[in-house]
Formats: structure tokens, sequence, C-alpha cells
């Protein structure tokens, strides 16, 4: 019974997903929302089999991890993860196509060059002096006068 319940939980959170999904423009008809309430279900399938998975595979990946570039780990938890689960939960309806992951782009670290061996004394900050009240509530009558003239349009 309890498993009952949790598989028609499931396939309710599955079919409310499309609802946060993001307004791109794709063109869908009836046929794409009958497809989607049985593939929808196997991406949250999917997603859990790649977490059992990533957790199996996770000691042969810290061996991928010697040789350079060290991200095998986001790699692999991209693909059988963060895919399906994107795929599942954040695909608009008919799009199948949809090809996103979250894995981030790095931007390699730039040689610097050695520091010095002495140390500068830190410099003093002088700071601009504020601009006068007056100062703001003109830009505020500016900023209001705009506003509702752009009210009226």
């Amino acid at each position: 019974m309890k498993l009952r319940k949790l598989f028609v939980f499931a396939l309710f959170a599955a079919l409310a997903a499309p609802g946060f999904a993001d307004n791109q423009k794709v063109e869908s008809d009836g046929y794409d929302l009958m497809a989607e309430m049985v593939l929808r279900p196997f991406g949250i399938v999917a997603t859990i089999i790649g977490a059992g998975v990533y957790a199996g595979v996770s000691p042969v990946t810290a061996l991928f991890m010697i040789p350079k570039p060290h991200n095998s780990f986001v790699a692999l938890a991209d693909t059988i993860i963060c895919k399906p689960f994107k795929w599942t939960v954040m695909r608009p309806v008919g799009d199948y196509r949809y090809n996103e992951g979250c894995a981030r782009k790095v931007q390699p670290v730039a040689y610097q060059q050695p520091s010095p061996h002495f140390v500068e004394s830190p410099q003093p900050v002088v700071s601009e002096t504020e601009p006068p009240i007056e100062y703001h509530q003109d830009i505020n009558k500016k900023l209001d006068a705009i506003y509702k003239k752009e009210m009226m349009k």
C-alpha cells in the first residue's frame, strides 16, 4: 500500500514538473502530453538509478582523478544524475532535444608572477565625498516624474 502511494506521488510530481519549466516556445500537441505521462516517470527512475550507479562507481572514478583534467566526479555526476534530473523536471513539454547539464565551465587559472620577498605598506584609501542631500532629492523627483509618465502610457 505504501509503495502504491509512493508511486502515485511520484507520478503526480512528474506530471506537475512541466509547470516549473522555463517559458520556451516549443510547439506541441496532445500526443506530446501523452508521451510525457510515460517519459517523465522513466526520467525519475533514471535519476534514482544514476545516483545508485554514481555511488557504486565512485571508487573507480577516483582512479580517473589522477590524470588531468581532475573533473571525473563532476563529469560523471553531470552525465548520470544531473542531466536525467533536468530532463525530467525542467524540460518543456514536447522538447525532446533538451540536453542541459549542471557542470560549470571552469576557467583555467592564469599564471601569476611570484610575489616579491618584501611587503609594501598599505596605501590609505581616499573615498569620495557624498553628494549633498538636495542632489538625491532632485534625482528622486526626476525618477518619480519618469515613473508617472510611463504609468500614464
